[in-house]
């Protein structure tokens, strides 16, 4: 009866699988890869992660805590409250919660021996230098106006060239009073943008071979000035700044920056005017050479898809260095405005006039190779990570990590320019907000990061895959690769195929691969029966085969039904559900069913005929 009743609600409601690339090869679950977790205490509203100074370990910031977590053996962690300054309450929101109601907003290694952490505290944030051995040991307070972010919710990147905090963060708690800033010896503070934008990422670029080049670049959104019914509602940005920068004259942007410049991110398909326009996330797969260096960035668009775009920090450098200043046509000073010197209070003024008047770039940075997207898809991604990863060849491999709104992570492989899922990870058992994500490359980790928990994944979860050669080789993980006897981690002597997952790497198979076989199972004369077997691959094409002739397979929940309305003699025999892949084949499951003589036929309950009447009227 369990049976019949499957049968009704799979008949309705069948599922549809697709084989394209972008859908995910295989979904891993807690069953599959080893998943590591560490519970935060409370309900943490934001998660900020950075890596420790061990393999597997973790500096944490969530709410009104910092926490030290290793994840080698046992998990030991060690935990300290972030002092407080005193109880306040904001003048911009009387009703918020005072500084008990504390979140952690930044957390950056300083230097080798020092962390830097900020926090709300209140609407009145504060930051710390933080020893990181002793852990938990603090220095003195300092203001963060201007520094750190005054809410939870606001996205503010900062990082640490040197010795000195670049933060672009607003600078009260009114949120009118956006601007990148530096703090250190050499401080700048510049006139705050009238434009609303969201600064979502900040970037070194460099080092390069003269230090006074170095530039920090700094990707935001904008709210679009045009009011065009078809443009979209945000622009996205790119800025640059030189590290070497001191300000201007006392007349001219005199604490303030000489080199910004701005530049607008292309990101879409021309052909089909789908153009996104929203920044989400950026990350860089640094190279041996600055220009080389690879920028990620994920967009989405108002029609709930997103899409990733790759260009290379030479192509943002080259923009500004050769574009045509938006709305300015005469004639260039002897030095180019934006360039790095090593003393920008000499330059002359009319540079500093045209950097301050006329900052953007006419000439927007395309994706590489001048083409689209590396990938657009119909879910939303929130976060993007990106991995080189060396394979058994010695050649390296790009890896994407994209986390999606369900809580799951997409390992995304990038081969020249042609996105491959290949798999759905799952880290958590039910839906959840994915707040953070950390790569730790040299570990073969990912940490992942939600409002009660902080999940390690492991990699390098080759065994995942299955224990076969071919199974592992299909699966293209640049991680992995076949040792002779099991799937395990890259190495240069075993076997692997990332670019196409050719079974013709592996010996001894001859394209079909045999399953055992159940034994005899007897079913009642003219009643409902259905038979599963699992789908591992959603690339795979499967069928059932009864005695050797094909008969059609429903998907439904990850498995491939066979139905059969009304058992009698002619269903007797074989059933093989065999799964078919890049020209290899093998039979997942395999049954033999045999009517039971001598039994009447199944008589269906007054419910089981009221379903059966409702599938027919639904099937018309």
């Amino acid at each position: 009866m369990v049976r019949f009743y499957m049968w009704i609600f799979l008949t309705v409601f069948p599922f549809k699988a697709a084989d394209s690339n972008l859908t995910p090869r295989v979904r891993l679950t807690e069953r599959e890869v080893n998943f590591r977790k560490w519970g935060l205490p409370g309900n943490t509203v934001r998660t900020e992660l950075v890596q420790g100074p061990q393999g597997n370990s973790l500096y944490i910031g969530g709410h009104g805590k910092l926490f030290y977590v290793v994840f080698d053996g046992p998990i030991f962690s060690k935990e300290v409250d972030f002092p407080k300054r005193g109880d306040k309450k904001s003048s911009v929101n009387p009703t918020a919660s005072s500084t008990c109601g504390y979140d952690i907003t930044t957390l950056l290694r300083a230097n080798d021996s020092h962390l830097f952490v900020c926090g709300t505290n209140g609407y009145h944030p504060q930051c710390h230098f933080v020893a990181r051995d002793p852990f938990g040991s603090f220095g003195e307070s300092i203001g963060a106006e201007g520094i750190a972010p005054f809410s939870a919710t606001e996205q503010a990147p900062s990082i640490y060239v040197g010795n000195e905090l670049y933060a672009a963060v607003n600078g009260n708690a009114n949120g009118n009073s956006l601007a990148i800033r530096r703090l250190g010896a050499r401080s700048i503070w510049p006139d705050t943008s009238k434009k609303e934008q969201r600064y979502v990422s900040m970037v070194l670029s460099g080092p390069r071979e003269d230090p006074v080049q170095d530039r920090v670049y700094t990707f935001l959104v904008e709210r679009n000035s045009d009011k065009h019914p078809e443009a979209g509602i945000w622009t996205s940005w790119v800025t640059q700044v030189c590290t070497a920068d001191i300000g201007g004259t006392k007349s001219i942007l005199q604490k303030s920056w000489t080199s910004r410049l701005s530049a607008r991110l292309s990101c879409g398909i021309r052909e089909k005017k789908m153009y996104f326009n929203q920044l989400v996330d950026v990350a860089v797969l640094q190279a041996k050479r600055w220009n080389d260096s690879m920028v990620y960035a994920l967009f989405n668009n108002s029609w709930g898809m997103s899409a990733v775009c790759v260009y290379t920090m030479g192509d943002i450098d080259r923009v500004f260095t050769t574009s045509k200043f938006k709305g300015y046509s005469s004639p260039l000073p002897s030095r180019r405005p934006g360039v790095c010197v090593s003393d920008s209070t000499k330059l002359p003024p009319e540079v500093l006039r045209l950097i301050k008047d006329h900052p953007e770039m006419e000439s927007p940075v395309q994706p590489v190779r001048g083409g689209g997207p590396l990938m657009v898809s119909h879910r939303y991604y929130r976060h993007i990570r990106v991995d080189g990863v060396t394979g058994s060849d010695g050649r390296q491999h790009r890896v994407l990590f994209l986390s999606l709104e369900s809580g799951g992570v997409h390992k995304v492989l990038d081969r020249d320019g042609e996105a491959f899922i290949i798999a759905e990870l799952q880290p958590f058992p039910n839906k959840t907000r994915i707040l953070n994500m950390l790569l730790q490359s040299s570990q073969r980790k990912l940490y992942v990061a939600s409002s009660s928990e902080v999940v390690e994944v492991d990699l390098e979860s080759c065994q995942s895959y299955g224990d076969q050669c071919v199974a592992c080789i299909q699966a293209r993980d640049p991680y992995c690769s076949w040792d002779g006897t099991q799937c395990t981690s890259a190495s240069s002597r075993g076997i692997q195929d990332v670019d196409h997952g050719s079974h013709t790497m592996c010996t001894n198979t001859d394209g079909m691969a045999s399953a055992s076989r159940n034994k005899v199972q007897k079913v009642l004369p003219r009643s409902k029966f259905f038979l599963q077997c699992l789908m591992f691959s959603s690339h795979a094409q499967y069928v059932w085969e009864h005695n050797g002739v094909a008969r059609e397979c429903m998907h439904a929940e990850g498995s491939c039904l066979l139905l059969i309305n009304s058992m009698g003699p002619k269903d007797d025999g074989s059933y093989e559900c065999v799964a078919s892949e890049g020209g290899y084949s093998r039979t997942v499951a395999a049954y033999y069913l045999e009517t039971e003589s001598g039994a009447g036929a199944l008589v269906a309950s007054p419910l089981a005929s009221a379903c059966l009447l409702l599938l027919l009227a639904l099937l018309g």
